[in-house]
């Protein structure tokens, strides 16, 4: 059927809910009685309109839609997860065989063009499902799947943040895309039933920006041991961070002294969130960057997927213990990287390169992000059971944190070091004992 985005659920009177915010600081009454007159009224289109050619479009914020996006591309789920205010939960590439998955063909494609991009794509699946045979996981054997394989997800967000990506889909970094442009489409046709107010927004450009395609970059091939990936730098922190929390502190309390591990226990530590850090991560695979980015409450910078050197890709340390596994994947990274150089002599195909990155490709990337999200950030990643490279790249950015102010990041850990138990249920490692001491001391 070809890449779906299906809009599953939305909020009843989403029209009425966002006519109702439009009016209610200049109408009299009370929020239910304003709503309750805005329920079915014929106005409300004309009213939202209105208020967004005026520039108020925070009043869109308050419609919220759920959409589950079938067989599109991993390349499409990446620029979604990218939009920051939104909620996304996908399918596991840790826990489920990709191997019938299948990937996204561009409908242009056709005869013999078609057939070299098929080439290209059918033996990467058929070694990832040769490495699953081998004892490889499934989350190391997946960094052999191109970036167009297919990705089921769902994606909660409003409709102002909803416009802003079928723009970006329509005007903005999805314009080269045939894939995006279908996507855009099938939101817009479905919006025209649910939230007709919506259409407005879509029509307008993201303000005309024209989209520049970075040069290609590829040379021989280069597999990078584990140990060179996910390399970790604290490029900006407080530089009086004890002064900062001290001086929140005041704000929110009008009486008492500070105590750090009081903060710690609270249950709103909002005083977390005036610390800012600020990290360079380097040879991130394209599988660890979105287990980056999914965390919400962070700024963050992804380069282009199609200003990546595609020849540089991870190693992981499973397939290098495995001779025929090593055979199997250095193979198939070896006869990519010719393929593609191949391949990319066709103009037809070289527009869509970025289809043709390996999901063990690495990036740098840079994030800020502040205390409060830190915690919830490091309790998660550097678990036991959280994936290597995730948790690596947590491991790694709680060393500097560490160095840069110990008195807080001291009493950093997995949830087992810093709530005395363990969330994990029966999925528990049993090493609590073992977790103390790596991560006490301090």
């Amino acid at each position: 059927m070809g890449p779906q985005a299906k809009i599953i659920s939305c909020n009843t009177d989403g029209e009425a809910i966002c006519a109702s915010a439009a009016r209610i600081s200049t109408t009299s009454g009370d929020a239910v009685e304003i709503f309750e007159n805005a329920r079915g009224s014929e106005k409300n289109r004309t009213l939202i309109e209105k208020v967004l050619k005026s520039g108020h479009k925070s009043t869109l914020e308050h419609a919220v839609f759920t959409i589950a996006l079938r067989d599109v591309s991993v390349l499409a789920e990446q620029f979604f997860i990218e939009h920051r205010l939104a909620s996304f939960t996908v399918k596991s590439r840790r826990y489920v065989d990709f191997t019938g998955q299948g990937y996204y063909i561009p409908p242009d494609l056709k005869g013999d063009v078609l057939a070299a991009y098929q080439s290209y794509m059918d033996p990467l699946f058929d070694a990832y499902h040769s490495l699953l045979e081998d004892g490889v996981p499934k989350e190391d054997a997946r960094f052999l799947l191109p970036y167009a394989f297919h990705s089921n997800f769902y994606c909660t967000v409003n409709a102002r943040e909803l416009a802003h990506m079928i723009r970006a889909m329509r005007y903005g970094r999805g314009r080269n895309f045939p894939e995006f442009q279908l996507l855009a489409e099938q939101l817009e046709i479905q919006l025209e039933d649910l939230f007709p107010s919506l259409l407005c927004e879509l029509a307008r450009s993201s303000d005309g920006v024209e989209v520049t395609i970075p040069t290609y970059l590829e040379g021989p091939p280069v597999l990078l041991s584990q140990g060179e990936a996910g390399g970790v730098q604290l490029v900006d922190a407080p530089e009086t961070p004890l002064e900062l929390l001290r001086a929140a502190h005041r704000v929110q309390n009008t009486g008492g002294e500070f105590d750090l591990a009081a903060l710690l226990r609270s249950p709103r530590p909002r005083e977390l969130e005036q610390l800012a850090y600020t990290f360079l991560l380097s040879g991130v695979t394209l599988s660890g960057v979105t287990h980056m980015v999914r965390h919400r409450m962070q700024s963050v910078i992804v380069p282009s997927i199609e200003s990546l050197d595609y020849s540089r890709v991870i190693l992981p340390e499973t397939v290098v213990g495995n001779p025929a596994a090593r055979e199997r994947y250095c193979n198939a990274v070896e006869i990519a990287c010719g393929t593609r150089a191949s391949l990319f002599r066709d103009p037809q195909l070289v527009k869509y390169r970025t289809y043709f990155a390996l999901s063990g490709c690495v990036m740098n990337l840079m994030t800020t992000i502040n205390a409060r999200e830190l915690r919830h950030f490091i309790q998660l990643r550097t678990c036991s059971r959280a994936q290597w490279e995730i948790r690596g790249i947590a491991e790694a950015m709680l060393e500097r944190l560490r160095e840069s102010f110990p008195a807080l990041f001291g009493r950093f850990g997995p949830s087992c070091f810093m709530q005395g138990r363990c969330p994990e249920g029966t999925m528990t490692c049993g090493g609590m004992e073992r977790m103390a001491a790596k991560y006490g001391g301090i």
